[in-house]
This record gives structure tokens, sequence and C-alpha cells, in this order.
């Protein structure tokens, strides 16, 4: 593989350079802070360095553009890109909303360039461990699931201040629910489609952001199964944790213990599969393989901008029942 662009260099965006990396001979970056420019720079072999992600768009053809910027430039950039004929990565979630991407869809489908949204949760083995077990029905008939995931947003870049993070940022796409919805994507990953949602979504801490805090969505499934989602940036200990309850026992998956358990109702047992934390980590370079095989290979990636859309409308539709405090048919 020769090139490729990746535009925007903070923390998620270094860790895609380290890892594709391994597979192209020329990364260029498009940053706009100058202190990131030279830091990436420091760090990695960088080809070409442009303030502004048009001029390298417009002038250079890419084997892929890896989108890395907030949410609220991932729509512009990959109008841009495609226009351009170029494949694109882009970082979760896929925008603010749904609006345009169905347009973006289209020019990807009619130049057939590989697209995909870098929801990396389902590139853990664990995960993949866990839809075994689901699809071997260990727990027998699955009837609802609780997520919980919540951490300290103060604590994620003790490196910077907080409230100058986008993540602190509306307008910027930041907030509990938009960053947090690797949640909603292995809810769809496992248990397939949405039906309905209701949700509460808000800001109530005394953190200093213009975000909402904490989001409570409920889902009603396509297979008539229960979820309820708890989203927040305001626990002082870190929860990521799925827990999925059967007509035959229980299913926990933890990302922060790193295992599984598996609850037996007949014989009222508990059985533990344990994995590491370079198991978890090591989802990036997983991602990254999957992304650059389908290049190679041409092949449709396992969560492309059409499949991203179905996550953000039950994040649109998350928005709008909890401005309207009703229940919204997706």
């Amino acid at each position: 593989m020769n090139k490729i662009l990746v535009i925007g260099t903070g923390s998620i965006g270094k860790r895609h350079i380290g890892n594709f990396s391994k597979f192209f001979d020329k990364i260029d970056i498009s940053e706009i802070r100058k202190d990131r420019q030279e830091e990436t720079k420091k760090k990695f072999k960088i080809n070409e360095i442009y303030d502004d992600y048009k001029i390298p768009l417009n002038k250079n053809k890419y084997d892929a553009v890896i989108i890395t910027t907030p949410p609220h430039l991932h729509l512009p950039i990959a109008e841009l890109a495609c226009s351009k004929g170029n494949n694109i990565l882009i970082e979760k979630p896929l925008g603010m909303n749904s609006t345009g991407w169905e347009e973006i869809a289209k020019i990807c489908e009619k130049k057939e360039l590989i697209n995909y949204v870098a929801y990396c949760h389902r590139h853990i083995n664990y995960t993949k461990k866990l839809k075994d077990h689901l699809e071997s029905g260990i727990i027998g008939k699955i009837i609802n699931a609780n997520v919980r995931w919540g951490s300290y947003f103060p604590d994620w870049h003790p490196w910077e201040d907080y409230r100058d993070y986008y993540m602190a940022k509306k307008e910027q796409g930041g907030g509990a629910l938009l960053d947090e919805s690797h949640g909603l994507d292995l809810i769809r990953y496992f248990f397939g489609e949405a039906s309905e949602v209701f949700a509460v979504v808000d800001k109530i801490s005394d953190l200093e952001i213009t975000t909402d805090d904490n989001a409570f969505v409920t889902l009603k499934m396509k297979n008539k199964m229960f979820v309820h989602l708890s989203f927040d940036l305001i626990s002082r200990f870190t929860f990521c944790k799925i827990e999925i309850n059967g007509s035959k026992g229980s299913l926990i998956w933890d990302r922060v213990d790193h295992n599984l358990k598996i609850y037996n109702a007949e014989k009222k047992t508990w059985k533990t599969e344990q994995f590491t934390k370079e198991d978890f980590l090591e989802m990036y370079i997983n991602q990254a393989k999957h992304f650059v095989e389908c290049l190679q290979k041409k092949t449709q990636p396992m969560i492309s901008i059409r499949d991203a859309l179905k996550t953000q409308k039950i994040i649109d539709n998350s928005f709008l029942s909890s401005e309207t405090g009703k229940s919204i048919k997706i």
C-alpha cells in the first residue's frame, strides 16, 4: 500500500498513525495545531504536513483518508474525500446527526469506495467470544440486557484542561451519548436492530461543559427484547459492562476487568473466562488489519457508513425522545 492521509492528530489520530505505519509507505497529516504537528513529526515518520485538509485532498490521491477530527467536521471532510475518489475511515460517532450521510453512502457505492466507521469494540477478542456464546444458546432465550458505560471525564486526558477538549463542547459533537455510543453499536452487533427508543439526556453535574454528561436510553428491539443503557461522564470509577439475561442464565461482558462471566441457572454456578488488557488494546491493530484487508480485497467492511447510520439514528432519536418526553419509533 502506498499513501494515506490522516486528518486530525489528537490521541486517536496518533494511534491510527502508529497502526497504519505498518501497512503504508507514506503518511501525510492534516492538523491545524502547530504543537500537534511537531509532536506527531517527532514521534512518527511523516511524509507531508498540511494546515488545511482541503489542500491535500485537492492536490493528491490517497489509498485511504483517515478522519479523526471532532464529529462536527466528519461530514464536510467525508464529502470532499469521497468526491475525489478516496476510500475513507471515519472515527466514531459517524457525525453530529444523520443528515447528509445517506448521500455519502450513495457516492461510495457509485464509486466503489471502501468506507468504514471505527466502532472498534467489535474487534476485541472477548467481544467476539460473547457473540459466539449468544449464538450457541448457552443462556437460552435472551430477554433483556443492561449496559453501564461511565467514567470521569476530567480524567480522560490528564495532560490537558478537560474544558478545552472537544468532548466538552456540544457544538463540536462531544457528550456522553455521542462518544460512548460504542454501547449502542455493540447492542446492534449482538441483537440486531431497535424498533423504539425512550431516553433522558441531560447535563446535570458541576462539570464545566456544554454537552450532556448523563444519558439513559431504553430500547425495544425488533426481536422483542428490552435493553437499558446508561452512559455518563461523572463516574469516578470507570464502569464498562454489558449484562445479558436469558431464560437459562446470564452473561456479563466486562471491559474494565477484561472478562466474561457466565451464570448457569440450572447449576446455580458462575464460570469466568479471563482475558487481559492487551486483548482489549489489540482491538486497534485488529481494526487496522480489517480495514487494510478490505482495501486490498475490495470487500465490504464490518461497519460501513450505512451500518453506522443505524446507530446514528438511535442517537438522533434518543435526543428527540429526551426533548419531547416521548417514546420514538425508529
